[in-house]
């Protein structure tokens, strides 16, 4: 009752902030804009398709990647009268990895829209807000309509399809029930000011797996949110996100009976059992507009085991109270953002221990000298991220990982000389500090610590501009079983021909990795890639490269290499 007594009397403070909103049509604008479009081509046709062909040679015992794979994807836009209508499309042919069969896969999306109508069809993805959808795709159907201030999003598709065995033996990947949802926001929005009210609900079907699963039960989750943002006067404003979620941990438990009081006339859009918690998480922010920036405050509840099935994974047991700033010093040359606050957990005071700590981040540029650009930022707020490999050929596959970031820094400066000869240093040093996700739950034990350097010299010559790029970069990482480093060297060498319509560039690299309590491996990589362009709408690529490693425990682990991609680009 409490839950559902907070949510009210939110939903009323903010319709009253909200007085009136009215509707202007500029009917001349659109009846110009519709004339426009009538006498203009019928239809029109961009975007771009590129497709690849790759092959693979090694004389190791296990085989990294297939002899031979493919691979087509493309983005495409048609235009029919003002209907737009863009097509996304991903294919694969099936690829044996480590003596693993992965299974080819297709994803097509079209997003067709006209004016204030937008359509999701097929694999693709939307956001509600940060509490209940929010970075997660779907394959379905989904619906966007902003007329004038009103705006309304709906969706309904699949979350999660339910896995195989094998699939769930590689690299760890998560077992999962197939997972349907369904959601619809609806608000008004003046580009000042926004109003809206997110439902939001998933569930796991339960003979989804064709076997009996111990390790995972299947869920099920109603979220309902409000949000919005009120301007008071020319400077202020307060900014609102609530979110209230029922999640069920176990669908095959028993039903409570009776129901909440507050829920017993609502039965049907979702069912009470005995495993449903209910959760809510709270970020209120006022800010003031000055004339140097704007400063923020915030504060932000998120009840311990919140969760939204339609989010990849969420902190929760924590509050934050928070203050940001972003503004400009010494003639807008040095730029700054800044967010400093506390942070503490165990807002239920059941757990046995409790923590605070200060968290904050930094982020400032500076260009007051043309040729120097420096830029530095750190952060010890927790993020998320979502680690995949679709693209590199040294990592064929489409792992998927969740690290959570606790801390990170990074700093980077570039340096130019010259002007018909321009040199460039760069240098860059990065520190992360991270746990593993595995099962929605932080892995402590895993706690790792990566750190990473390099400098690098860029120097253009002679009246083809040929590149010649020399630099090392320095790595470090550290968890509770490992602990190494490595050091690679790099040369890279860029000529363009015939007015840059073909360029040849190659890349020399060696890396040396040291171990605790183990041998020194080096690897040796050396790739190349010439390009060819002809009419500005055509390139072919083509892309070969040699990897030997060899390691002083043994011949087992030592391997020779061979990688070759032929990639065609269309764009129309």
């Amino acid at each position: 009752m409490k839950n559902k007594n907070q949510f009210k009397y939110i939903l009323i403070l903010f319709y009253s902030l909200f007085t009136t909103f009215g509707i202007s049509q500029d009917l001349e604008a659109t009846y110009q804009g519709l004339k426009e479009t009538i006498n203009g081509p019928a239809f029109k046709i961009s975007g771009g398709l590129n497709a690849s062909l790759l092959g693979a040679y090694t004389n190791a015992d296990i085989r990294r990647a297939d002899p031979f794979a493919w691979r087509l994807n493309g983005q495409v836009q048609f235009d029919l009268y003002g209907i737009k209508m863009p097509v996304s499309l991903v294919m694969s042919s099936r690829s044996t990895v480590f003596n693993y069969q992965l299974p080819s896969y297709t994803f097509v999306g079209l997003r067709p829209s006209y004016r204030w109508v937008g359509l999701h069809l097929g694999n693709s993805q939307m956001t509600f807000s940060p509490y209940t959808l929010s970075g997660h795709g779907f394959q379905g159907v989904g619906i966007e309509l902003k007329p004038g201030i009103w705006r309304l999003s709906a969706m309904r598709g699949q979350l999660k399809r339910a896995t195989a065995k094998e699939l769930d033996h590689l690299q760890q990947i998560d077992l999962s029930f197939r997972r349907m949802a369904w959601g619809i926001k609806a608000g008004i929005d003046t580009g000042k000011e926004h109003l809206a009210l997110t439902l939001f609900q998933a569930a796991d079907q339960i003979n989804s797996l064709p076997f009996d699963s111990l390790r995972i039960k299947p869920m099920a989750n109603l979220v309902m949110a409000l949000e919005g943002k009120k301007a008071i006067g020319p400077k202020l404003f307060v900014d609102i996100d609530y979110a209230m979620s029922f999640l069920t941990r176990d669908r095959n438990s028993l039903e409570r009976i009776p129901p909440p009081r507050f829920w017993q006339n609502k039965k049907g859009l979702f069912d009470f059992r005995n495993s449903t918690g209910i959760y809510k998480a709270l970020k209120t922010s006022i800010g003031v507009k000055t004339n140097f920036g704007n400063i923020q405050f915030h504060h932000e509840w998120i009840d311990p085991g919140y969760r939204s099935l339609g989010t990849l994974f969420f902190n929760d047991d924590l509050e934050n109270i928070t203050a940001s700033s972003t503004f400009s010093l010494w003639r807008k040359t040095l730029n700054v953002h800044a967010n400093i606050g506390i942070q503490r957990n165990n807002l239920s005071g059941f757990e046995s221990s409790t923590s605070q700590r200060v968290v904050g981040t930094i982020n400032a540029t500076y260009t007051g000298v043309a040729q120097l650009t420096l830029n530095g930022n750190f952060s010890n707020f927790s993020s998320t991220n979502r680690l995949r490999s679709l693209s590199d050929p040294l990592n064929l596959l489409d792992s998927i990982k969740l690290v959570l970031v606790n801390q990170q820094m990074n700093l980077a400066a570039n340096y130019t000389m010259g002007n018909t000869t321009p040199s460039v240093f760069s240098a860059m040093f990065s520190y992360q500090k991270g746990n593993a996700i595995q099962n929605d739950e932080v892995q402590i034990t895993q706690q790792n610590q990566y750190y990473m350097g390099q400098l690098s010299h860029t120097y253009t010559f002679g009246p083809k501009k040929i590149s010649l790029t020399s630099g090392i970069m320095v790595n470090k990482y550290k968890n509770g079983q490992l602990n190494n480093s490595s050091m690679a060297p790099t040369i890279a060498l860029t000529i363009p021909f015939w007015q840059d319509q073909l360029k040849w560039s190659t890349v020399f690299s060696y890396l040396h990795q040291s171990a605790k309590e183990s041998k020194n491996t080096g690897i040796l990589n050396w790739q190349n890639q010439a390009s060819f362009s002809w009419k500005k709408k055509h390139r072919l690529v083509l892309q070969a490269g040699l990897i030997s490693r060899w390691n002083k425990s043994g011949q087992a682990s030592s391997f020779l290499e061979g990688r070759g991609r032929l990639t065609y680009f269309w764009t129309f």
